[in-house]
């Protein structure tokens, strides 16, 4: 019986696929844009204009709008042409329900098994959003600091569910900051204090803390609803 040695593999010397990298950053470009307010809702999305700006095919683009459907974003219409979703009030309650029962779970989880680590990032986070250059900057500063808080907890289903939610919830946050902008009121002032204050419940070691301090942050967040 003769025994074939396995045949190896060739080794290849191949450039990295950069498609996937394009749609990446065409996401993140038109999710920003999204995010600041700079395609406002009902914004029709062209495929060979949005290419023609970004300076890429049409593939990188259909992918980020692909993409951005799936984040709740953008909408299709029976003909494949993309507009910028228009949240309702009937589209924010269900969000933040389930933002509300992701958080409050995190945050007894966290007040557990938070280490130095995680404190350490959380404390920079809040820095950063104290030197935010414009309102944006601090949505985006905003909700990663919450982000932060969902890693922390190290639950693998909490995670994947707040991903679902997340850029909806930078939409709605930026959106809220303006308008308090509008109101003349200091959304930094709002922001930093009651990250801090969430922050050290956090490290109490008392999950009753840390979840009153949740639930006070989900109410403030609840008041700035965009009307």
């Amino acid at each position: 019986m003769t025994i074939t040695a396995p045949t190896k593999s060739p080794k290849l010397h191949l450039s990295p696929l950069s498609r996937r990298s394009l749609a990446e950053d065409a996401t993140s470009r038109l999710r920003r844009a999204i995010v600041a307010g700079e395609l406002p809702a009902g914004s029709p999305l062209p495929e060979d204009g949005l290419a023609a700006q970004l300076g890429v095919s049409r593939v990188p683009i259909r992918e980020a709008l692909i993409e951005l459907e799936q984040e709740g974003l953008i909408e299709f219409d029976h003909r494949g042409r993309s507009r910028v979703r228009d949240f309702s009030e009937e589209d924010f309650e269900p969000l933040f329900a389930m933002r509300s029962t992701l958080e409050l779970m995190a945050a007894r989880l966290v007040v557990q098994q938070i280490t130095k680590e995680d404190i350490k990032e959380l404390e920079l986070m809040i820095r950063e959003q104290e030197c935010a250059n414009d309102l944006t900057e601090l949505s985006l500063l905003d909700v990663a600091f919450h982000a932060r808080i969902i890693q922390a907890a190290r639950n693998r289903p909490l995670t994947a569910c707040w991903r679902t939610i997340r850029s909806q919830i930078e939409v709605w946050l930026a959106k809220s900051h303006r308008e308090q902008a509008q109101r003349h009121l200091s959304s930094i002032n709002l922001t930093v204090p009651g990250h801090q204050r969430l922050l050290a419940d956090l490290c109490s070691g008392s999950e009753q803390k840390a979840e009153a301090a949740m639930k006070m942050e989900m109410a403030t967040w609840r008041e700035w609803l965009p009307e």
